[in-house]
């Protein structure tokens, strides 16, 4: 299982080259002032999302999963290999960000505490996590192409749902507040809810492939 995902971090070297790239300008644009810090934990989500996405694309023209199918770790391999992947790409990104956001902030160029920078973080792993959670078993399914327009029009109902709420809620009476608890509460309520719909993901992959015709 390890070869496969080694063989995603070896196609996709210079992609994820170009990805570092990207960050290192974005972080030279903060510093600058061009852009706000936060820019930089939703470059995460964005990397997160992508490299699994691109990696998925390779293996469908080169016709992969038939080969990789008949190796000792078959299909189950192959499902685990992709995540694997996909939270190393999350969590190498988030070292990353972290890295930089905690330096912005020692030397003064933010003005977010280090727990903030880690909160903020980490929120943007749980949020790569849900979206590979949903994104992955799609993949498996559908394959890169189709999947890429379910994506979009999920994100456009979702997008376009927030948005008619929020207007109802601004037209109508407000929202009342949440109780204290529940704000306190909400982090870890997140992040729960966030690992448990990647491993939930990952058994639905399994599903999905072990019956997909390659």
């Amino acid at each position: 299982m390890m070869g496969f995902v080694y063989k995603d971090f070896l196609v996709l070297r210079r992609q994820i080259l170009l990805y570092l790239l990207f960050v290192g300008v974005y972080a030279a644009l903060v510093i600058s002032g061009v852009f706000g810090p936060y820019i930089l934990p939703a470059l995460l989500v964005v990397i997160g999302l992508m490299l699994p996405m691109s990696s998925m694309s390779y293996d469908d023209l080169a016709r992969w999963d038939k080969y990789a199918a008949a190796t000792p770790f078959g299909r189950q391999g192959i499902v685990a290999g992709k995540y694997l992947f996909a939270l190393l790409c999350i969590l190498g990104s988030a070292v990353l960000v972290l890295i930089l956001m905690l330096a912005l902030s020692l030397t003064g160029l933010m003005e977010a505490s280090a727990a903030e920078t880690c909160l903020t973080v980490l929120g943007c792993i749980g949020s790569a996590l849900t979206l590979d959670a949903i994104l992955l078993p799609l993949l498996f399914k559908f394959g890169t192409e189709k999947s890429r327009v379910i994506l979009m029009i999920l994100f456009a109902a979702v997008f376009g749902g927030s948005a008619v709420v929020g207007s109802l809620t601004e037209k109508f009476s407000p929202l009342p507040a949440p109780p204290s608890w529940l704000l306190a509460s909400l982090p870890v309520t997140l992040a729960l809810i966030a690992v448990g719909g990647f491993v939930v993901s990952y058994f639905v992959s399994q599903a999905i492939f072990a019956k997909k015709e390659l």
